[in-house]
């Protein structure tokens, strides 16, 4: 798929929500402009999409659905070049469980991922020099799935205009990872897989 559809597809998610996707109904002294401001800002430390990331995005079906994107960081230190990237991510939350007025625990959160790093080693269609079908992957497009967890809080909610905190992890896998890993057992399990944390901030 292109990258540029996914890129009109959030768009026009962003601008053609309808209220019968709204988490919450909205206050009718409010104005109608802040129905388009995202749900949430997110800030995630490594998790398969770089070094570290910030993202915005959105709840659906009354928070069970979230549509998040981010843009990302690697650092030169820590690899070849200065590395930047966005990614698409939609993440279900299968399960919560009321722990106290304040306290949330969502155990079970699954969901997927497209990743686009820019750059010129980063091609995304297989260049000239090469043969054709030598590569049937690209390293400036991929996919993976991830499962993980998370606790939602009242924190900073007395003190900013924010609803709540929440806290989260993730383990996940591109979809390379796993193809290799099937063509070829004897690679590491630790190899292909990728764990992240991050912290979320809602309105």
């Amino acid at each position: 798929m292109n990258f540029k559809i996914l890129l009109i597809f959030l768009f026009l998610l962003v601008f053609g929500r309808t209220e019968i996707f709204s988490q919450n109904e909205q206050n009718k002294d409010t104005s109608k402009y802040t129905f388009f401001l995202p749900d949430y800002v997110k800030l995630q430390f490594a998790g398969g999409i770089g070094f570290l990331s910030l993202g915005v995005g959105y709840t659906f079906f009354r928070q069970k659905l979230d549509v998040s994107y981010f843009y990302s960081y690697i650092p030169k230190k820590i690899s070849s070049d200065d590395l930047h990237s966005v990614s698409l991510q939609f993440t279900t939350k299968l399960l919560r469980i009321k722990i106290n007025k304040n306290i949330n625990l969502l155990p079970l959160n699954i969901g997927w991922f497209i990743h686009h790093t820019f750059g010129e080693e980063y091609w995304i269609k297989l260049p000239s020099h090469y043969p054709n079908d030598y590569y049937w992957w690209s390293p400036g497009r991929n996919a993976g799935v991830f499962v993980g967890g998370e606790i939602k809080t009242k924190l900073l909610s007395n003190k900013t205009p924010a609803s709540g905190t929440a806290f989260y992890f993730r383990i996940g896998s591109r979809g390379l990872y796993i193809a290799s890993k099937f063509k070829n057992s004897s690679i590491p399990l630790d190899e292909i897989i990728e764990l992240g944390f991050g912290i979320a901030v809602y309105r």
